[in-house]
């Protein structure tokens, strides 16, 4: 994470990093219908386009 970002993009990654819902189950688990959700919904959401940027990975994919 060497790349400098805004506020808004961080604060949108850790939402979808600590908060969402739909994200943590689906990157908590590792597979069934949230994960599948996620790799759809990752091209819609805001947030989760924010995580892809800042962390590097794709949005089911835990951060390191």
């Amino acid at each position: 994470m060497n790349k400098k970002f805004d506020e808004s993009t961080l604060k949108k990654a850790a939402f979808c990093r600590d908060e969402c819902p739909g994200c943590t189950k689906g990157r908590k688990k590792g597979r069934g219908v949230m994960y599948q959700l996620m790799k759809i919904e990752r091209l819609f959401c805001p947030y989760c386009r924010a995580y892809e940027k800042v962390y590097g990975v794709r949005v089911y994919e835990k951060a390191v």
